[in-house]
């Protein structure tokens, strides 16, 4: 039987004492399926995010990702160390790089991990050549979020995770 790619085992996720999603399972079945979690505001859809991508630690349950723990009450293994990505809904941009500089920073993460896409490829795609020499405070929140989208691509991640991508 084959494994999923992506198994969350009945895991309770808390942000904050107020917050918390409790007995939450998921089974994504194969690398490069597109799924939507969907949901009224505050229900815990980016607190779901956050602990995948290991920003926030879990109280129960399991996360597996292509057949290795990467959470569970006992083990945590670092943001870093998962080759997962996350497009944030506000901007993440650094304030003191260019946009093409933020853009390099997430071409740089997986250097040895063969390139799907080249930086022109992406900034052509997500339509930034216009923007790449600005900073961030001189961009629209859009460009911004597209920007962070080409950072996180470009890091060849295994997962990419995406909080409310159309929001700007």
């Amino acid at each position: 039987m084959k494994k999923p790619f992506l198994n969350i085992d009945n895991v309770t996720f808390s942000a904050s004492k107020k917050n918390k999603v409790s007995n939450v399972s998921l089974n994504i079945e194969n690398e490069g399926d597109i799924i939507c979690l969907l949901g009224p505001s505050g229900i815990g859809k980016t607190t779901v995010l956050r602990a995948i991508a290991g920003l926030i630690k879990i109280k129960s349950g399991k996360i597996v990702l292509k057949d290795k723990i990467i959470s569970s009450k006992d083990k945590h293994v670092e943001p870093e160390y998962r080759n997962v990505s996350m497009a944030f809904q506000d901007s993440t941009l650094f304030p003191h790089f260019t946009v093409l500089q933020n853009i390099k920073f997430g071409a740089e993460r997986n250097k040895k991990k063969k390139k799907i896409f080249s930086i022109n490829d992406i900034i052509d795609f997500l339509h930034l050549s216009h923007i790449q020499e600005k900073f961030p405070h001189q961009i629209s929140s859009g460009e911004a979020q597209r920007a962070s989208l080409a950072r996180a691509l470009l890091s060849n991640p295994d997962l990419l995770l995406l909080d409310e991508p159309l929001s700007h």
